[in-house]
C-alpha cells in the first residue's frame, strides 16, 4: 500500500514539482514506473521531445554509499540498468537543504 503526495502548493510556479512516495522499496519502484509512464505519454501527446529524467532527492549522508569507492557503485548501476546517473555537487548543499539531487536518464524499463 503506497501513499503519494504531490507538493503543489509549496512550488506553485515551479516547472518541477516534487512527489513524495511512502511505501516499500518495491512499491516505490512501481509508483515511479507508473509516474514515468504517465509523464512519457503526456510528452508524446504534447510533442515534448526532451528526455524526461527521474530526479530523486537524497540526504547527503546516503549519497556516499550510492556513489561507492571511486564511483564504482554508481558505474555498476549505470552499466546494469543502461542509465546515466548524475548527482548534484556538494556546493549545492546548505544548512536548510541537506539533500542532493540524483538525476537518472534512461528508458522507463531501466
Amino acid at each position: 500500500h503506497s501513499k503519494i503526495d504531490i507538493h503543489r502548493k509549496e512550488n506553485a510556479g515551479a516547472a518541477e514539482k516534487p512527489i513524495t512516495i511512502h511505501s516499500t522499496p518495491e512499491g516505490c519502484s512501481n509508483a515511479c514506473t507508473t509516474i514515468m509512464e504517465i509523464m512519457q505519454k503526456e510528452a508524446v501527446d504534447t510533442k515534448f521531445t526532451e528526455e524526461i529524467p527521474l530526479k530523486i532527492l537524497a540526504h547527503n549522508n546516503f549519497v556516499g554509499r550510492l556513489i561507492g569507492k571511486e564511483g564504482r557503485n554508481l558505474k555498476k548501476i549505470e552499466q546494469d540498468t543502461g542509465t546515466k546517473i548524475t548527482i548534484s555537487p556538494l556546493q549545492d548543499l546548505t544548512l536548510y537543504n541537506p539533500e542532493r539531487t540524483i538525476t537518472i536518464k534512461g528508458s522507463i524499463e531501466a
